[in-house]
């Protein structure tokens, strides 16, 4: 089999990336190299680690001594888990035609299959969402583990080790994400853990830094503020202004932040993202799937937002999504972006992500006619957006046309402490269905709640004053809208209709529904329920006409008998 500079010989003799020779960072070169069995890496975001893990997977599989070898990508999301996929078939079809080239036999989302030069057995790439592995043996490679639930955490690395126990590697990497769980566990307790560690800053990438190999030799003894400016490129400094301290350090510099900081933990936004909660994957069930229905089944569970307008619009499902939508818009202009979400209230009251749109450094006249062709195209009921500062004359133009159903919010510390209590206390009460969006979880992870020495608490994930969790406050912004809306409607006519409904819609006959409510009601709280119920039996037994409704006079109710005149035919 290859040797550590076999294989990476092999890469770039072989290989290209978007039509170009192949150009690795130092550490993307030695972690091909790597040999070790276990293997932990915290990076920061944006170096390539999707990108060189898939890579490392198919020169593995094109090893022409190499028979029967299984790597699988666990991700932490379905989109995350295509990604392995896509960058392993760009880089088998920039290969030459040649020996060196193992047959294509399967070529789907999930998985690419290679024949092996014995032409008996077989070498297999597949990818799963944030799934416990099956037991196939090979090299198992962990996406952002770190974002995992606890629980999925535990699951996801007792199945692992399990899978090499006959040979194969256990790769994992991620960026930090609070001082808990398993990854950080790994990555700081050497004496239980025997992994082979790499720290992967943003300035070992030269798209991030201007000098990559003066920086890795300066830059750990500057300040976060002295590297970017000596070394950032222009896309890193603008990420760093735009960013809070203390996060930028967590994304980009690798340190662990203190998750306790946080004023809503993971473990509450795991517990309303389907996939992520306790008791969404059965794991007995999924031993007896095959690897395309276990694929299924996994896309069953979780979801993804929109990203774009147009697509939401074109997949739109009102039975699916809602049949009723809200809006949030958080306006943005230079530093911040323009955040718009859009959730719909399903049949049992959940709240659903449907579209999650960012734009950034677009003009207002867009941003508004983004706004407009939403309300033109979808059913979106009511919407509510910032108003404070540039976002005041922006609001004024859209509701103009609008009128009512776009409410604007300043955003004074009494309206975000209003909104941020809304949306946690709806989080602890299971309300929502959050789309399995790691960078969207990131953002409401990133909100603290600190003390002004006034009346309210600052929320905030930011030095200015909106901070940079744009899609946390259209989000917010969103929930409140049907918040608002359920006030309106909060009603004794409303929860009457309501309750009817709940009591006409139980496969209970009448006669023995009412003799049920009696026994666990007071009298006089049953007095209008028991004449629906009564009448709804009259309807059953004898027809509409011979329910007599209040508010009808004697000649419309003679009419419903077929009587025009009193008197007639009596």
């Amino acid at each position: 089999m290859f040797s550590k500079d076999e294989r990476l010989l092999f890469a770039y003799t072989y290989m290209q990336f978007q039509q170009k020779d192949l150009l690795l960072d130092f550490w993307q070169d030695a972690y091909i190299r790597s040999m070790a069995r276990f293997i932990a890496i915290v990076k920061s975001r944006r170096v390539g680690w999707s990108f060189i893990c898939s890579l490392k997977g198919l020169i593995k599989a094109m090893d022409p001594d190499r028979v029967g070898y299984t790597k699988q990508f666990v991700s932490y999301n379905e989109e995350d888990a295509l990604e392995k996929i896509s960058y392993a078939k760009q880089f088998y079809d920039s290969m030459p035609n040649c020996d060196a080239k193992k047959k294509l036999i399967t070529d789907n989302k999930s998985m690419l299959c290679f024949q092996d030069k014995n032409g008996i057995t077989q070498s297999r790439l597949i990818s799963i969402p944030c799934r416990p592995p099956r037991g196939k043996g090979g090299d198992i490679s962990l996406d952002e583990f770190a974002i995992y639930n606890a629980k999925m955490q535990k699951l996801v690395y007792d199945a692992a080790l399990p899978v090499i126990s006959r040979g194969g590697t256990i790769e994992m990497g991620s960026s930090p994400l609070g001082k808990i769980g398993q990854f950080y566990d790994i990555l700081t307790d050497k004496d239980t853990y025997d992994y082979e560690r790499y720290n992967i800053p943003w300035w070992f990438c030269r798209d991030l830094c201007v000098d990559v190999p003066t920086a890795v030799k300066v830059a750990p003894g500057l300040s976060t503020v002295e590297r970017v400016e000596t070394f950032g490129t222009k896309i890193i400094r603008q990420i760093f202004q735009n960013n809070d301290y203390d996060t930028f350090r967590q994304e980009y510099e690798c340190d662990f932040i203190d998750s306790s900081e946080s004023y809503i933990p993971l473990d509450l936004i795991y517990a309303n993202t389907p996939g992520k909660r306790d008791g969404d994957l059965d794991l007995s069930a999924c031993e007896k799937m095959t690897d395309e229905e276990y694929w299924e089944y996994n896309r069953s569970i979780d979801f993804q937002t929109y990203k774009e307008l147009d697509l939401a619009i074109l997949n739109y499902d009102p039975e699916k999504h809602g049949q009723t939508l809200y809006l949030g818009y958080d306006v943005g202009r230079e530093h911040d972006a323009t955040a718009i979400f859009i959730m719909g209230r399903l049949p049992d009251g959940k709240k659903r992500d449907f579209a999650r749109i960012e734009l950034r450094n677009q003009p207002f006249q867009v941003q508004q006619d983004t706004i407009l062709k939403a309300f033109r195209e979808l059913p979106i009921y009511r919407g509510r957006m910032d108003a404070t500062g540039i976002g005041k004359p922006v609001y004024e133009s859209l509701h103009s046309t609008l009128g009512d159903r776009l409410e604007g919010v300043v955003f004074t510390p009494e309206e975000k402490e209003i909104m941020a209590i809304d949306v946690k206390r709806g989080l602890e009460q299971r309300e929502f269905l959050l789309s399995n969006d790691k960078e969207f979880h990131r953002q409401i992870h990133s909100i603290k709640r600190s003390s002004t020495g006034g009346k309210y608490f600052r929320y905030d994930a930011e030095r200015n004053e909106k901070g940079h969790a744009d899609s946390f406050w259209a989000w917010a912004l969103a929930n409140s809208a049907i918040s608002q809306t359920d006030k309106k409607n909060d009603n004794f006519y409303a929860q009457r209709r309501f309750k009817r409904t709940q009591l006409m819609n139980q496969q209970i006959a009448p006669e023995d529904r009412i003799e049920e409510l009696v026994k666990i009601n007071p009298k006089q709280e049953l007095d209008a329920k028991m004449i629906d119920l009564q009448n709804s039996k009259v309807v059953k037994d004898f027809g509409e006409s011979a329910v007599i409704k209040k508010g009808k006079s004697l000649r419309q109710i003679n009419h419903g008998f077929g009587y025009d005149r009193a008197g007639e035919s009596w």
